[in-house]
């Protein structure tokens, strides 16, 4: 009985060893699945919180819990590499890694990208209030110079008021186009896409004001009053600087703001500008033709910049010919008279805006100077002392004869 009981109890001890060795196993892969089964859900959770952050600072949050979750299944590193092989812990920690980082750069450069055009906006509201102001002034002092008519030291005021609003426009338009022109000229594809995604917050873009700052010159050239040709030569040169910008960025601007319909954007805005040319064109060649009746210059008729330049060298041609055959007083007289208008008014006063409008080249300016020293020069009226002294010589001779005569007589 004893050795039943004995047998029992050590049967019984075994079975208990054997159990515990059993359950211990168990357990133990109980455990490694469970770490297992924990490190992939904590990473594809980390995973989809990477592709759905929007911000830096989330990424910057994110890239601590990833470096966390890394530091607490190194140890198992082993264990994890078994379940997801030929995936390793390391490959797969380091993806997630490399995901947050892209995603932190572009998160980066949106944010960049969105105080860019929150400041494009800010700078758009104060350029625009401040046009709108010049408009405005410009307008009112228009109605004045129209209503004072009758008092010609008041409207001669008036007048020079409304060309400092013209110019202080003209200045203030252009740095804005020079702004531009730093932005945009050298801006790659790349950035182009990217403010164009961000640009869709702008209620009103550089391209809507380009086309209202245009049609406001177009208005001012229609209906201002008082000016006379240096105006509106200086708005011709306006129109050549806008334009010259315009075809140096034009083409990104449509793209970055207006990229689902960039040939019809862009062909607007050329529209405009040929319109205001027009317009401009419209004034330009009467005053610029009055200015030279006024100084007793008569040229032929022109209405572009070719004929005008054609005007002047059969002026200085015919003149010069003129001067060959007669060379007298009258002749000199109207060549320094077109000299002096020639160099103190279209050179000195015009010049820059001449070129810059598109209306003269340097070339075609120095090529007019050429012809006028010529007829300066077939101009000059010949001595005549040299003839006078010589009749006065035949005359003393003749009476030096006659006295002889009359003595020997």
């Amino acid at each position: 009985m004893n050795v039943m009981n004995i047998y029992l109890k050590t049967y019984t001890l075994l079975f208990a060893i054997l159990f515990i060795v059993a359950s211990s196993t168990v357990f133990a892969q109980q455990s490694d699945y469970q770490i297992q089964q924990e490190f992939r859900t904590e990473l594809a959770e980390l995973s989809e919180r990477v592709e759905l952050a929007v911000s830096t600072e989330e990424l910057e949050i994110l890239e601590q819990e990833i470096a966390s979750l890394r530091d607490r299944y190194a140890e198992h590193s082993n264990i994890i590499n078994a379940a997801i092989f030929p995936e390793t812990f390391e490959r797969m920690v380091s993806r997630v890694e490399e995901n947050r980082a892209a995603s932190a750069d572009r998160a980066a450069v949106i944010e960049q990208l969105n105080e860019r055009v929150d400041e494009l906006t800010a700078e758009m509201e104060v350029f625009r209030n401040r046009i709108t102001q010049m408009s405005a002034d410009a307008e009112d002092l228009q109605d004045q110079i129209e209503r004072s008519a009758a008092s010609e030291s008041r409207q001669a005021a008036l007048i020079r008021q409304y060309r400092q609003n013209l110019e202080q426009r003209d200045t203030f338009v252009s740095n804005f186009l020079e702004e531009l022109l730093m932005r945009y000229q050298t801006m790659d594809r790349s950035t182009q896409e990217e403010l164009a995604d961000a640009a869709e917050r702008l209620e009103d873009n550089p391209l809507d004001l380009i086309k209202s700052i245009v049609a406001e010159y177009i208005s001012v050239a229609d209906q201002s009053s008082g000016l006379e040709a240096p105006d509106y030569i200086g708005m011709r040169a306006q129109h050549g600087y806008f334009s010259d910008v315009w075809n140096r960025i034009g083409d990104r601007l449509v793209t970055t703001f207006d990229p689902e319909r960039e040939v019809q954007a862009k062909q607007e805005v050329e529209d405009l500008l040929a319109a205001w040319l027009a317009s401009v064109d419209n004034r330009l060649w009467d005053s610029i033709t009055t200015a030279f009746n006024q100084s007793n210059i008569q040229l032929g008729p022109f209405t572009s910049p070719e004929t005008f330049n054609t005007a002047l060298n059969n002026y200085v041609d015919g003149a010069y010919e003129l001067s060959l055959e007669s060379n007298n007083d009258e002749d000199y007289t109207t060549y320094r008279n077109f000299r002096d208008f020639w160099n103190n008014t279209v050179k000195a006063s015009w010049g820059e805006a001449l070129t810059e409008g598109k209306i003269l080249s340097q070339s075609e300016i120095a090529a007019i100077d050429i012809k006028v020293s010529n007829w300066g020069e077939a101009a000059q009226p010949t001595s005549n002392l040299m003839f006078i002294l010589f009749l006065v010589s035949i005359a003393v001779i003749i009476g030096l004869v006659v006295l002889l005569i009359t003595k020997k007589n």
